[in-house]
């Protein structure tokens, strides 16, 4: 089977892992022929996930600039020349692949990357139902909020709701060299690191994060906090949550890194403050090495915490609900982290979400020959 997945970019972000490992997953089937098209020409910062693509899938790179409408005539090309058998976008590659999937009725489905209502702004919206409703288009979800947002947004069911899948995350050779940065931090066992992912970008919400961190250090916690993430997204956001910086010795900015999974290793927690997320891969990935997450009640986030044993929730999106919760933590027995893991193996593994998807195309696929 031939598939095409098209994606907006290959710049750091979990919807891009998840396309990533799948695509890989898949690709080890020599019965499968994969094609990845990444729509944004291809920069520095995008290099990190280019180099994460496995040598069996094939990559296409197109030219979209800003919101030039050519990107829907390269787009339209770009399908008539793969001739794929069924399609797969992910994030805003919907929108901006409509034109092709309407003139070449090919099998489609599109990964949720959120809740339906929060996708995109409403003109877009619509022209995703016009999708749904006309041409061989069905959404998918990772996550039952996902899916229960698509039926009240769209009028229309999940074709299905497919658990997030990743490889488990593991030490790489500059390890060593992350665990001597953060025991450095560590007065004794009681120092808690915890640990955020993310590019600044207003969505995230790395301004709750900090604030609420800082009011924890003037109440006295003995802690630190570890910020992965891009500075240039946003460069206004960026540069106001550094002024919220009032204890710099104790949160740290240290840029985009590709060794995630050594900082999560070495952390006590994974922190999410979002306003609004899908399911998160990161938290994913903390769960495969036994790290529990914190985090806002938003999106997809409830449907993959399970209170008590693989993290908590705050309350609200208040500073004062995200600082009760870093104290929830910090005072509550450490959770169990073979619990943890055991959750990632059972739910939440490549190979289980690669297949789920291959049955998918398959069926998708039968139903355009019937």
């Amino acid at each position: 089977m031939k598939i095409l997945h098209i994606i907006s970019d290959l710049y750091t972000g979990g919807g891009q892992k998840i396309c990533i490992e799948l695509y890989n997953e898949l690709a080890k089937n020599s019965d499968n022929h994969i094609v990845l098209c990444s729509l944004e020409p291809m920069t520095d910062q995008q290099q990190i996930m280019r180099n994460k693509i496995s040598s069996e899938v094939e990559l296409i790179i197109l030219n979209k600039k800003g919101n030039n409408p050519d990107i829907f005539l390269q787009v339209v090309k770009m399908i008539f020349q793969v001739k794929p058998d069924v399609i797969n976008t992910n994030l805003r590659a919907f929108f901006f692949s409509s034109l092709g999937l309407m003139l070449s009725r090919i099998p489609h489905v599109h990964t949720l990357p959120t809740v339906a209502d929060k996708e995109e702004t409403a003109g877009r919206r619509r022209v995703y139902k016009f999708l749904y409703d006309f041409f061989n288009c069905s959404p998918v979800s990772m996550g039952k909020r996902v899916f229960d947002s698509c039926k009240k947004v769209y009028g229309k069911e999940c074709k299905a709701n497919i658990e997030i899948g990743t490889l488990p995350a593991e030490a790489t050779d500059k390890y060593a060299e992350v665990k001597k940065e953060i025991d450095a931090f560590r007065k004794d066992e009681n120092t808690k690191v915890f640990v955020s992912i993310g590019r600044f970008y207003p969505v995230k919400n790395q301004e709750l994060l900090i604030e609420s961190f800082e009011l924890l250090l003037q109440e006295g916690y003995d802690a630190h906090l570890v910020i992965l993430g891009a500075f240039d997204v946003v460069p206004e956001y960026a540069k106001l949550c550094q002024d919220k910086i009032k204890t710099p010795e104790c949160v740290h900015l240290i840029g985009e890194k590709e060794n995630v999974a050594d900082y999560l290793i070495e952390s006590d927690a994974l922190c999410f403050s979002s306003t609004y997320e899908g399911l998160p891969m990161a938290m994913v990935e903390a769960m495969s090495v036994g790290v529990p997450t914190i985090a806002t009640p938003v999106g997809g986030i409830p449907d993959l915490i399970q209170e008590g044993i693989n993290g908590y929730m705050s309350e609200d999106m208040s500073v004062e609900s995200y600082l009760a919760l870093f104290k929830r933590f910090i005072e509550n027995d450490k959770l169990d982290s073979e619990k943890i893991k055991n959750i990632f193996q059972e739910k939440y593994s490549i190979k289980q979400c690669a297949n789920k998807y291959l049955d998918l195309y398959t069926e998708k696929v039968t139903e355009k020959s019937k």
